[in-house]
């Protein structure tokens, strides 16, 4: 997935503003992609240049007039391909995963604390992600769509809390002595 995928996408919701965009992104797809503004007012000057979205002039007699970008039709063909594509494989991304594949070399500490950091991560986001969930199903018609990345997000980040929980018990012990075995080394 790339960031031009996911500005079109909101973009075919509804028109909006750069800042609007970045808004929404963090509010209700942040557990999917993260985004500078920055970036975001790029990728809309690709997008503009291209011919994929056009910007309107919003004049407010209060503040600065501002662009409200919206999908093209060649805009909403270019989603309509990217959305009938096949998906990339999945990814799965984690510095603190590579850090502890190097634990020997860490302090003693770290590593559980770095995992309670997780942990405390995890938790605080499995929170936010029921309260939105709740929000978003308490529509006229809630999406099914973004229900169903808010269902897939909460399971992630409840295993990840679940996970980080077990393995910092999995240190404590290793440090008390015990021997992590091959076979469940978290249990």
């Amino acid at each position: 997935m790339n960031l031009r995928a996911v500005i079109l996408a909101l973009l075919s919701k509804q028109p909006d503003t750069g800042y609007g965009i970045g808004r929404l992104l963090r509010r209700e797809l942040s557990h999917l992609w993260v985004a500078r503004l920055q970036q975001i007012y790029s990728e809309l000057a690709k997008l503009e240049s291209e011919g994929l979205v056009v910007a309107a002039c919003a004049q407010d007699r209060h503040r600065p007039a501002k662009k409200v970008y919206s999908l093209t039709p060649a805009g909403e063909s270019a989603l309509d391909c990217w959305l009938a594509a096949d998906p990339a494989p999945l990814q799965y991304r984690d510095d603190l995963l590579v850090r502890l594949y190097c634990l020997e070399r860490l302090p003693a500490d770290l590593p559980a604390r770095r995992l309670e950091e997780r942990r405390d991560e995890a938790t605080r986001l499995v929170v936010e992600l029921r309260q939105q969930l709740a929000e978003a199903g308490c529509g006229e018609s809630p999406e099914t769509g973004h229900l169903l990345a808010l269902d897939a997000a909460l399971a992630r980040a409840t295993s990840h809390a679940q996970w980080a929980t077990r393995a910092i018990v999995a240190l404590r012990k290793r440090s008390a002595g015990a021997q992590l075995t091959t076979a469940s080394p978290l249990s």
